[in-house]
């Protein structure tokens, strides 16, 4: 028999306004499912760690303005993560389920709201990294079992709904919960109105500045580039590029290789995402989710934020899904 505890954390991102001394503050409370205090958890964020008092408070600080990931430990073994989002003028109500020693390993459990916290059903879950996918029930659950222990990338996707992407670390061979939010598309009961914006994602930033640019050795297909090509897969849209060669295999399509036949390094909005044996490009990401490619040949003039794999000489690909 699986159990689960339910963890609440009422985090208040207290930030200070623009050029005030005092840190960004982080508090919460933590509490079991039947509401008493979990004392003495680990709460951190990267090397700044705080520890919950007898009724389960904590203050972590300093932590910066912006989405960071607050993990919580307890006797050395990690029972929860989450994002939280820091600003200066909200407090945002979170929630992390954390699973028990009991549950089997490399599980991943999860619920899908949207922005407003409705549980969303009928929503596509895949795991690209494994190959599996599911559907949400009626109250937005959905749960995975026997996932290979890796980091991996999972999208979620609904009609109405921008495709999401999140990472679960299953690597410690651990159950994991995940609460995937979801944004509705803008605009959709406007009837004629047709609303047109050039606001770009805050991850797409550094590669549309590098694509105007073209700076460095990369390579660069942009959201004009694949609209106008149209490919009927991620793929077709390499068979082009110099140094690049596509491979079909048995399970999986659109295995990217260099010169040699060597693996390219490649990354899915900023993450490292390894390619594997019968799991192509095509099997990762569809067409309609793409929003730019950058390609480099070699190791000269890779960005940072694709450089945070193991080092490839073969060269790096970078996919921006939108």
């Amino acid at each position: 028999m699986r159990s689960t505890a339910l963890l609440l954390g009422l985090l208040a991102a207290l930030g200070t306004p623009m050029g005030a001394q005092d840190a960004p503050v982080l508090r919460g409370t933590l509490r079991d499912s039947v509401g008493r205090p979990l004392a003495r958890v680990e709460v951190s964020h990267g090397d700044v760690r705080a520890l919950t008092d007898e009724d389960g408070n904590f203050r972590l600080t300093p932590v910066p303005m912006g989405r960071i990931i607050v993990r919580f430990t307890k006797d050395k073994r990690v029972i929860g993560d989450l994002e939280a989002n820091v600003t200066a003028d909200t407090t945002p109500t979170v929630q992390v389920d954390v699973v028990s020693e009991n549950v089997e390993p490399r599980t991943l459990f999860g619920n899908v709201v949207d922005s407003s916290g409705t549980p969303i059903r009928r929503v596509t879950v895949e795991v690209i990294t494994g190959l599996v996918e599911t559907t949400t029930d009626s109250l937005g659950r959905f749960t995975i079992r026997g996932l290979p222990a890796r980091r991996h990338l999972i999208r979620v996707r609904r009609v109405g709904f921008a495709p999401t992407y999140v990472a679960v670390d299953l690597t410690d061979n651990t159950a994991k919960r995940a609460r995937i939010v979801m944004r509705q598309f803008a605009g959709q009961n406007l009837g004629l109105v047709v609303v047109r914006a050039t606001m770009v994602a805050p991850r797409l930033r550094g590669f549309v500045s590098r694509a105007e640019k073209k700076s460095g050795w990369g390579k660069f297909i942009t959201a004009q580039d694949i609209e106008l090509r149209s490919p009927l897969r991620t793929s077709d849209l390499f068979y082009a590029i110099a140094g690049v060669r596509v491979l079909t295999q048995r399970r999986g399509t659109g295995t990217l290789t260099g010169r040699g036949g060597c693996l390219l390094a490649l990354f899915i909005n900023g993450m490292y995402t390894p390619q594997q044996s019968g799991v192509g490009i095509d099997d990762m990401v569809n067409t309609l989710d793409l929003a730019g490619i950058e390609i480099y040949n070699g190791i000269g003039g890779v960005p940072p934020e694709l450089s945070t794999g193991p080092p490839n000489s073969c060269g790096t690909i970078g996919v921006w899904t939108k």
